[in-house]
């Protein structure tokens, strides 16, 4: 959680999260608590998946430990949904009655998130509504 860089030394922050990452797979054991958090955001979508997948499958299959693992791929969810090993939760929220806005209510509520918060967060974060909306548009 909370990679860093280091660009002058040659580690970028997806360097830094896999050499992290790595450690906690060699290291880890069953008596382990594991938290990965958004793995593999810093690469290509196709290969940040893979590694993603690939890490928790090793995490089930070889150290079978306690792990929650945040994650942005949906996909990465409906791989291990039928999974006994797995129990896949997600962080609560509430919408307004348009949609357009949200309020996080940071409680764990046991189910998948079925869409993300993207323009939700960039309105909330003030980006000027013309680019939220063109992205809004871009999404669909």
């Amino acid at each position: 959680i909370g990679a860093n860089d280091n660009i002058a030394a040659g580690r970028s922050t997806f360097m830094v999260e896999l050499k992290e990452t790595a450690t906690i797979l060699r290291h880890a054991t069953a008596k382990s608590i594991v938290i990965l958090d958004e793995l593999g955001r810093g690469t290509s979508t196709y290969d940040g998946f893979s590694i993603a997948y690939a890490v928790v499958s090793y995490i089930l299959s070889k150290i079978a430990c306690r792990c929650m693992f945040a994650t942005h791929y949906h996909a990465l969810t409906d791989q291990f949904a039928a999974d006994p090993g797995v129990r896949l939760q997600r962080m609560a929220y509430c919408p307004d009655e348009n949609g357009r806005d949200i309020t996080f209510l940071y409680k764990l509520e046991n189910g998948v998130c079925s869409q993300s918060f993207g323009m939700h967060v960039a309105r909330m974060a003030a980006m000027i509504p013309e680019v939220v909306d063109r992205a809004d548009e871009q999404a669909k």
